[in-house]
């Protein structure tokens, strides 16, 4: 796992202060190492959640002092734990919060440090010393600690405020983008739907302002088609972060297809665009191109009685929009991560 750290070039830091807004931000690098380690703990999470196991460990039917694993995705997660990833620096996601705060006062229970790293690093079957004369296997502290955490994960305020506002995000941004989808469709009746992924190539590093800064450019682009920008009638944007391609925009874009109907070619130029506004550091992945994936998708031409196309349309909108458990910048929390144009088009 690298730690991509190359300094901004002097003219990305003028498109961060020039497009878009006269406020000068604060360049700071995002650290992927941080954010990979937020990862891990959100899919931690979100497991817990899914799962309907009672503990991490179950003792041996016939061994005194022995415990089975019995949840080895936990159990392999938290042996990954780095004993020393306690507070954040660049990212913050809630997810993390919430863990931190429950094994903080549960480690501290069992008179434990959580930064203790011999802890981390002992088999589920080792005594610990709590105390001269004390001692506690570490399958029944983690057992410990796994009801704790889920009890919080089902009842503590502050998560569950967050998972209901996210609930309510997604559902929003899932009615407008159908509404535009549908709107369009009824409109020009026949539409050429290209989906998108555009991202940083990872021998680069970008803060998300600039990252930001770059998709305004894109968009506004659009709203200027000629030679090399294809004449776009509507799009779908979503940004997300993973550990293969970090930050990247997932798009979904619509065109006429009444006068248009070669996709791979526009999908080239929409490329050519994003490499050419990100200084040759953007990457991007056309899903038109794959033959494969054009069956399971709504893309290529789309026409208005195809109820079958419309449906699979429909369940890409529903994957785009799905609920997020998202990281970002520590800066950026409050920033937008959804959008869609909102052009306005005469009933044919």
């Amino acid at each position: 796992m690298n730690n991509l750290n190359p300094s901004s070039t002097n003219q990305d830091e003028d498109l961060t202060t020039s497009i878009g807004s006269q406020k000068t931000y604060e360049l700071k690098v995002f650290d992927e190492n941080e954010a990979y380690r937020q990862l891990e703990i959100i899919q931690l999470i979100l497991h817990i959640r899914k799962s309907e196991k009672k503990s991490i460990y179950l003792p041996h039917q016939k061994k005194q002092n022995i415990y089975l694993i019995a949840d080895k995705n936990i159990h392999d997660s938290l042996r990954r734990i780095d004993p020393y990833y306690f507070e954040d620096s660049t990212c913050t996601s809630p997810e993390v919060d919430l863990f931190r705060k429950v094994l903080k006062e549960n480690i501290m229970l069992h008179h434990l440090t959580v930064s203790q790293s011999d802890f981390w690093l002992r088999s589920h079957n080792d005594a610990i010393a709590l105390a001269p004369n004390q001692f506690m296997l570490k399958a029944e502290i983690l057992n410990d600690f796994y009801h704790q955490l889920a009890c919080a994960i089902a009842s503590d305020t502050i998560y569950q405020k967050t998972l209901l506002s996210r609930q309510e995000k997604s559902l929003n941004q899932n009615k407008k983008a159908k509404r535009l989808a549908k709107k369009l469709l009824s409109t020009f009746r026949r539409l050429l739907i290209i989906k998108m992924d555009f991202s940083i190539h990872t021998d680069h590093t970008v803060t998300l302002e600039l990252l930001k800064t770059y998709l305004r450019m894109f968009i506004k682009k659009l709203h200027t088609p000629n030679d090399k920008v294809p004449p776009i009638i509507g799009f779908i944007w979503k940004l997300e972060y993973s550990a293969l391609k970090r930050y990247h925009y997932h798009f979904l874009f619509f065109m006429d297809a009444n006068t248009f109907t070669e996709d791979k070619n526009f999908a080239y130029k929409l490329g050519e665009l994003w490499q050419k506004i990100t200084l040759k550091k953007g990457i991007y992945q056309s899903f038109n191109h794959e033959e494969q994936v054009r069956k399971n998708l709504a893309i290529g031409i789309l026409t208005h009685d195809d109820q079958e196309k419309i449906d699979s349309l429909n369940k890409m909108i529903d994957h785009i929009t799905k609920t997020e458990q998202f990281i970002l910048e520590r800066s950026q929390i409050n920033q937008r991560t959804f959008g869609y144009s909102t052009r306005k088009y005469a009933t044919r």
